[in-house]
């Protein structure tokens, strides 16, 4: 990848992964190891957004979060719990 490119985000796990949401949150279940992973509101769209499989990157899911053209402060909030769910094995970074 050329530095200064963009990255997009992808969740290869969708079958071992089960999202239950509640308005005040939601909780992941990972079926490969059992654990489970408490998630705020933000992160649960964002999370459920993923599980479908499709790549996308920070600007687009921050644009569906606020169905509005984010600002660059709201994709940055957008890329912290996406290195979050990398950090948890929930998706991984591809070119895009």
């Amino acid at each position: 990848m050329e530095p200064g490119g963009r990255l997009a985000w992808v969740c290869r796990r969708a079958q071992a992964l089960l999202l239950r949401r509640w308005p005040e949150g939601g909780v992941v279940y990972d079926a490969a190891d059992g654990s489970l992973s408490a998630v705020s509101p933000v992160a649960a769209e964002l999370i459920e957004r993923l599980l479908d499989g499709q790549p996308a990157d920070a600007e687009a899911l921050a644009q569906h979060l606020l169905q509005a053209a984010p600002e660059p402060e709201d994709i940055d909030g957008v890329n912290q719990h996406l290195a979050q769910f990398e950090h948890m094995g929930f998706i991984e970074r591809i070119p895009s």
